[in-house]
């Protein structure tokens, strides 16, 4: 729906993690079935208004470094000229990618992240707990920032390290119609991400 940025702000949430891109060949134009999430530019332009941070995310249906490839080019298209001051995240959630092995799920997954650094961004990994069995979390959380989804009310019992938790899927939040996910974290990402010089498309990648 259309969300009023402003009262979100004035409610004291501090950041927004806005979806870029997915896959759905009912809402695609394109063969693979790939598409910019129709709502990106308002939000980002209502959030950014409102004096939010804004990082964003994009769910992955990738099983092959050609189809990363592929999401990761409209990912670009959407954050070309944007400032991000939270991270770009891959969303790496969707049942479809089980049947690969975590070998090769997990390969694929820091082969995507690998690429949102060599954009220039700060590259972050989503999951849930239950998921995060899929794949070798010890190799990839050692590395990279993980926002993990746990919605059991409790500290979730997993043995990698994660900075930002998604720690339910029913909030509510003045200026938003519906339920809505919401995260926690003790990390500063707008300070690092600035700090780093991660906020923008480094130019030619």
């Amino acid at each position: 729906g259309t969300i009023d940025w402003v009262q979100v702000a004035a409610a004291g949430y501090k950041g927004a993690m806005l979806k870029t891109v997915s896959t759905n060949r009912k809402l695609s134009k394109r063969a693979d079935g790939l598409y910019i999430d129709p709502t990106f530019e308002r939000n980002y332009r209502g959030a950014r208004a409102a004096g939010l941070d804004v990082g964003v995310y994009y769910y992955t249906y990738a099983t092959s470094e050609a189809m990363a490839d592929a999401e990761l080019a409209l990912v670009r298209q959407a954050v070309y000229g944007k400032e991000l001051t939270m991270p770009l995240a891959v969303d790496v959630e969707e049942n479809k990618l089980k049947p690969m092995s975590t070998l090769d799920l997990t390969n694929l997954t820091a082969y995507a992240l690998e690429q949102v650094e060599k954009m220039g961004f700060y590259a972050q990994l989503y999951t849930y707990t239950g998921y995060s069995y899929e794949l070798d979390m010890g190799r990839l959380a050692n590395r990279w920032d993980v926002w993990l989804a746990d919605y059991t009310g409790k500290t979730p019992k997993v043995d990698f390290k994660y900075n930002a938790h998604q720690h339910t899927s029913k909030g509510a939040v003045p200026g938003i119609s519906g339920d809505v996910d919401l995260n926690v974290t003790t990390v500063n990402y707008p300070k690092i991400i600035r700090k780093k010089g991660l906020t923008r498309l480094r130019e030619g990648k």
